[in-house]
C-alpha cells in the first residue's frame, strides 16, 4: 500500500486524569484496547497518579486537555473573573458561550488560565504530544488564536480539527457537529488529521457496532477518533453526566474483534515516539 493510500488511526481518550475511574479506564483502553493517545486535565481530580501512571506507559501519547468548562482554575480566580462564577470555579459550558456571545469572555485571561494548565502539564516532566480542548471550547471566536499560539511557544506538535462528517448518522449531535465543521473551516496553523470522529462515536449502548462501522469506513489519510473510557466511579457520578456510558465505550476499545478489523483493513495505529512529543508518521 502506498503511501497515498494508507490509512493510519489515531485514538485519543479525552479526560485523563478527571478521576481516578477515568484514569484507570483510559490506562486499560490503551493496554489491551487501540487507544494511542490521551488528552490531560490538568485541574483533574486525579491528575497526579494519572502523570505517575503515563510514566510507565511510555507508548501512551499524552497531549493537554484544556478547560474552561470545569473545576477549579490553576490560576487565581481574582485574576480571572470573566471565566468563572461567584464561587470562583469554571462556569459551564452554557454560560461561557453566553459571555463568548456577549463580548464577556477576556481572551487574555483565557490565554493566563490556559498557559497555566499547560504549565502544570510540562512541569509533571511529560513533553506533550497535542493540544486539544474539553468540548472543543478552542474553536471559539477569540480563543483559537489563543490555543494556537500557546501550542506553538510550549512546541506542542499537533493541535485538534474536531471536523466531523455531516452526512451521516443524523441521530447523534447533529447541530453541534455542523458549528465544529463550520469552525474548523479555517487555516490550521499546525499539523493535525486528515479526518475525525467523536461524537457520531458515542452511541451509548451501541458503542461497538458504531467504532467498527467507522473503522470500516475510514478514508486515506490520518483520522482521529475522539473516545472516553473509564470506570464510573463516586467523584465521576458527581462531577459529569458521562458516566456508565464510559464504562460501555472501556468495553469497544478492548474487544479483540477491533484489532482484527485493523489488521483485516491493514489500517495502523498512529503510536507517538516515545519520550518525544514528536509524532510517528
Amino acid at each position: 500500500m502506498d503511501s497515498i493510500s494508507k490509512r493510519r488511526l489515531r485514538v485519543t481518550a479525552d479526560d485523563f486524569g478527571f478521576t481516578p475511574g477515568v484514569t484507570d479506564g483510559i490506562i486499560e483502553a490503551h493496554e489491551k484496547g487501540i487507544v494511542t493517545h490521551t488528552s490531560i486535565m490538568a485541574g483533574g481530580l486525579d491528575f497526579d497518579r494519572a502523570v505517575a501512571l503515563s510514566r510507565k506507559m511510555p507508548g501512551l501519547g499524552v497531549g493537554v486537555h484544556l478547560t474552561l468548562t470545569w473545576g477549579t482554575p490553576l490560576s487565581s480566580p481574582s485574576s480571572i473573573p470573566s471565566l468563572v462564577g461567584a464561587d470562583g470555579k469554571l462556569v459551564s459550558l452554557g454560560e461561557i458561550l453566553k459571555r463568548v456571545l456577549m463580548g464577556r469572555l477576556d481572551p487574555g485571561e483565557v490565554a493566563r488560565e490556559w498557559e497555566a494548565q499547560i504549565q502544570q502539564v510540562t512541569r509533571s516532566g511529560i513533553i506533550p504530544t497535542h493540544v486539544d480542548s474539553h468540548h472543543h471550547v478552542h474553536l471559539l471566536p477569540g480563543l483559537f488564536a489563543v490555543a494556537s499560539q500557546l501550542a506553538r511557544e510550549f512546541g506542542v506538535p499537533w493541535l485538534r480539527r474536531p471536523a466531523e462528517p455531516i452526512g451521516r448518522d443524523l441521530r447523534s449531535a447533529l447541530l453541534k457537529r455542523i458549528v465544529f465543521r463550520i469552525l474548523s473551516l479555517r487555516p490550521w496553523p499546525l499539523p493535525t488529521s486528515d479526518a475525525f470522529r467523536g461524537l457520531t462515536l458515542q452511541g451509548k449502548r451501541d458503542f461497538l457496532l458504531r467504532i467498527k462501522e467507522a473503522i470500516q469506513g475510514l478514508t486515506p489519510g490520518n483520522t482521529e477518533f475522539m473516545v472516553h473510557p473509564g470506570k464510573p466511579d463516586t467523584l465521576l457520578e458527581k462531577e459529569d453526566t458521562y458516566v456508565w456510558e464510559r464504562e460501555i465505550e472501556l468495553k469497544g476499545l478492548c474487544d479483540p474483534g477491533v484489532k482484527r478489523l485493523l489488521k483485516d483493513f491493514r489500517i495502523e495505529l498512529d503510536r507517538p515516539v516515545p519520550g518525544s512529543g514528536e509524532e510517528s508518521r
